[in-house]
């Protein structure tokens, strides 16, 4: 392959869901913070067996809030990066699908379609890859068809007169069918 190389899956879908990932566990972490902010700025207690009693209750207070917290807190972020991990998949899945089936309809010899994907499905510069693949192998199959008619009717000429000027038109349409196919590896 001396041809420039592309990227089938781009870097960048990546790097964003990496860092929507990490904006979401960062904005947990500052809510958890914010949270804890607000239940240590109570006040103690007006006498010191008070104040004791205040943080004993409060130390248990503590564990069992930031229990439930850091629990929510990992379950919501869970939960958002399920679902970005779940759209990004959908953005490749949908777009291999359907280039599959496209695929599938060019084997089975039907050459007349195109893939159609969303301008930000991950896979869209191979979509546009292989739609320009199957117009190139359109346009050769059909310009085959032209030179077959060209000898199917020089061939019925032939049968009426023989003349030099037949024979020269069928090898020269010869060679072009020969020359368009010879483009493709069998």
């Amino acid at each position: 392959m001396n041809g420039p190389r592309y990227q089938i899956i781009d870097k960048s879908h990546l790097r964003m869901m990496v860092l929507k990932c990490a904006l979401i566990f960062m904005a947990g972490l500052a809510g958890t913070a914010a949270i804890f902010w607000l239940i240590m700025h109570r006040q103690i207690g007006p006498t010191y067996g008070e104040g004791f009693r205040m943080l004993a209750e409060l130390n248990r207070d503590i564990l069992y809030k930031s229990l439930a917290i850091y629990g929510s807190t990992v379950l919501v972020t869970m939960v958002c990066i399920a679902l970005i991990t779940l759209l990004y998949s959908h953005r490749v899945a949908g777009p291999v699908y359907r280039l599959r089936q496209f695929a599938g309809c060019i084997g089975r010899g039907d050459v007349s379609g195109r893939v159609t994907l969303r301008q930000s499905d991950v896979v869209h510069q191979l979509a546009m890859e292989m739609n320009a693949m199957n117009a190139t192998f359109r346009q050769t199959v059909t310009d085959v068809m032209k030179e077959l008619d060209i000898l199917k009717k020089e061939a019925g000429s032939l049968e009426v007169a023989t003349d030099k000027a037949h024979w020269r038109t069928i090898r020269d349409a010869a060679e072009k069918i020969s020359a368009l196919i010879g483009r493709y590896r069998l």
